[in-house]
């Protein structure tokens, strides 16, 4: 299996993931794709209290996950989390074999406008979110795993 879900929210963990996806998924194991948070001790160690302790937890630079990724055996059931779509787009750039992303919250900031309730983007992100979905990935939007799932391709812009 490997990874069974690629998922932008810009929280990483939080409540949602562990309650909601990680459950879905049957996920034993979490990567956490963000070069700012990675190199936050502090963050990293109240990030990874929040998991229980029968997950496996790892909070990663771009590059430290391409090669986590790549080596994650099939017995694993990992959920990959990132908070932008330029850092989702760096990784299937990296050829981790991505053919599906979840994009889940995405809060306000410079430029963003709603695509969808409790996600906005910029318009270079929706360039990001369209460049894989040329590269054949499959992209929806879905915050709750029970919500229907919303394909980008479907969306009015």
């Amino acid at each position: 299996m490997g990874v069974v879900l690629y998922r932008i929210d810009d929280r990483l963990i939080h409540g949602q993931v562990m309650t909601a996806w990680s459950k879905v998924y049957k996920s034993t194991n979490i990567i956490c794709v963000d070069d700012e948070t990675a190199r936050n001790e502090m963050l990293c160690s109240i990030m990874k209290m929040a998991v229980p302790s029968d997950y496996d937890v790892h909070i990663l630079t771009t590059e430290e996950a391409i090669k986590e990724i790549k080596a994650e055996p099939e017995s694993k059931r990992t959920i990959v989390l990132a908070k932008t779509p330029g850092t989702m787009l760096d990784l299937a750039k990296s050829g981790v074999g991505m053919k599906e992303l979840n994009v889940g919250n995405i809060g306000q900031g410079p430029n963003r406008k709603p695509i969808m309730r409790s996600t906005q983007v910029s318009p270079s992100e929706l360039d990001q979110l369209k460049e894989l979905q040329k590269m054949g990935v499959k992209v929806y939007l879905q915050v709750f795993p029970d919500e229907k799932a919303v394909n980008l391709s479907d969306l009015k812009f």
